[in-house]
């Protein structure tokens, strides 16, 4: 009995067939190459974040310490599931931008400098953006020493200039707090007009929203760590302030 190539029920089922065979190719495709997959993602994780700390040749596993910010202090992990734990959740930006402890910190010390790299998740005008931050304490303030961003799909040459170079670097040496505490970086509109601001992408004001939107909200998350650094800075642990009160006694004592 010849076969009817035309008929409904031949398409139908010809069609089927051929779904279950590219199906089953493809899954057996993507399981074999996950481990490859997986290994490119924490690679690139790895680089950007590389990138943020201005180190971009050297090697992640050699010079950085992973930790996780626990009650506003950092506490370093090193076991392979916690480090396993820690990436993943950097893959997940849903995840990571609706948490408040446990958040991934990353810190490298250089030539007798300690920088915390963070990660920061936002959204843009037509979707999600990303990045890490490269953060320095100083004598009175903290500072961006380097930013890496990316999005999911901001216009091109518009929104989409915030993945650019350029526009990263005009955040290098920009300090988060302004004379009053508050925090104060961010793209203004129409060009910085202080030392806290980086010039508005012109076109891009939506995404320029978002950026200032997820590095205060993100940032945020690190304001009781960052700002105990800082005054830690100040003070050497209150070993120094408390010899320059023993000092100030003593000169009392003397009059």
């Amino acid at each position: 009995m010849a076969i009817n190539k035309n008929s409904n029920a031949y398409i139908i089922i010809y069609t089927v067939v051929m779904v279950v065979i590219v199906g089953a190719l493809l899954a057996t495709l993507a399981t074999s190459l996950k481990d490859k997959q997986d290994a490119n993602v924490l690679n690139e994780q790895k680089v950007s974040i590389m990138k943020a700390f201005g180190e971009a040749d050297a090697s992640f596993d050699e010079v950085v310490t992973m930790g996780r910010l626990q009650a506003g202090q950092f506490a370093p992990v090193s076991e392979a599931a916690e480090v396993a734990e820690v990436f993943a959740m950097l893959g997940n930006r849903k995840e990571l931008s609706e948490a408040q402890d446990n958040l991934p910190i990353f810190q490298m010390e250089k030539d007798g400098v300690t920088k915390y790299v963070l990660p920061i998740v936002g959204k843009g005008l037509w979707g999600d953006i990303w990045g890490y931050v490269a953060l320095q304490q100083t004598e009175d303030n903290v500072m961006i020493t380097g930013i890496v961003m990316d999005h999911a799909g901001e216009t091109p040459g518009l929104g989409a200039e915030i993945a650019t170079e350029t526009v990263q670097k005009a955040f290098e040496g920009k300090k988060l707090y302004n004379a009053e505490g508050e925090f104060a970086v961010r793209m203004q509109k129409g060009g910085a007009q202080n030392e806290y601001q980086v010039d508005a992408i012109t076109g891009g004001t939506k995404t320029c929203d978002g950026v200032n939107a997820m590095l205060a909200t993100s940032i945020g998350k690190y304001a009781s760590f960052l700002l105990a650094e800082e005054a830690e800075e100040e003070c050497c642990c209150g070993e120094c302030c408390e010899a320059e009160a023993n000092v100030e006694l003593n000169n009392v004592e003397e009059e």
